[in-house]
């Protein structure tokens, strides 16, 4: 079950390897070889047991806080981030989450679309709890791609299906992954969520890179992990 304390990064304003997740998972974090190449393997054909959706995902942690320096960080993946060949961009309802996913992504392609099962985890705090969609609207005037986002009343009215956990939450996230028909899939989210799915211990503005594991529950295997290329290291 998920931990009801507040995660890690609120406590210390450091991350070190193997720090427990909010569902009992361990980060590992694995240094990147200085190559800034992504090579998305071929997709083979489905056997039984075998995660379906794309053979890879690519997951951003959102600015914990939006402070000028995690505002940079976040601007300085900026014509750099195409690199990793998502082809769709799931982005968390909150508004720091929206906020680093159209400074990361301006002058991409890839489409924006709000995804409420991104949002993050400890649903008791104030700042974890998504706005209305006329909120929404007027945050996207004044960010770069922000009339290009989608989904915004699907992410933000709440539904009669909605889950009513955090870890049923995590499990609909899985569920709507395995549906995309993309090869590559970027998440923008947040550090609980992060871990849920992976194990990984991000950093602000930290691009995980995974591949889906094969058999039981549709985790993710974390292939390689990434600082932003430009800003101050914050957590």
């Amino acid at each position: 079950s998920i931990s009801t304390t507040s995660p890690p990064h609120v406590a210390s304003a450091s991350h070190s390897p193997g720090v427990s997740g909010p569902m009992g998972r361990k980060g590992k974090r694995q240094k990147a070889d200085g190559e800034w190449q992504t090579v998305t393997p071929a997709r083979e054909p489905t056997q039984p047991g075998a995660c379906e959706g794309p053979s890879r995902v690519v997951l951003l942690r959102a600015l914990e806080v939006l402070s000028e320096d995690g505002l940079k960080q976040a601007a300085s993946w900026r014509g750099c981030i195409g690199r990793f060949g998502a082809e769709v961009v799931l982005v968390s309802p909150l508004r720091r989450a929206v906020q680093t996913a159209c400074l990361a992504f301006e002058g991409e392609a890839a489409p924006l679309e709000l995804c409420r099962h991104a949002r993050e985890l400890w649903w008791d705090e104030k700042v974890n709890t998504p706005g209305t969609p006329a909120e929404m609207r007027r945050l996207l005037r004044g960010l770069p791609r922000g009339s290009e986002v989608q989904e915004v009343d699907e992410a933000l009215v709440p539904g009669s299906d909605d889950p009513e956990t955090e870890e049923d939450s995590i499990r609909r996230l899985q569920q709507v992954l395995a549906a995309r028909p993309e090869s590559t899939v970027a998440v923008v989210c947040h550090w609980g969520v992060i871990n849920a799915l992976c194990g990984a211990n991000a950093s602000n503005c930290d691009v995980i890179e995974c591949e889906p594991r094969v058999g039981g529950r549709c985790n993710f295997r974390v292939l390689d992990q990434h600082k932003p290329p430009g800003g101050p290291r914050t957590s």
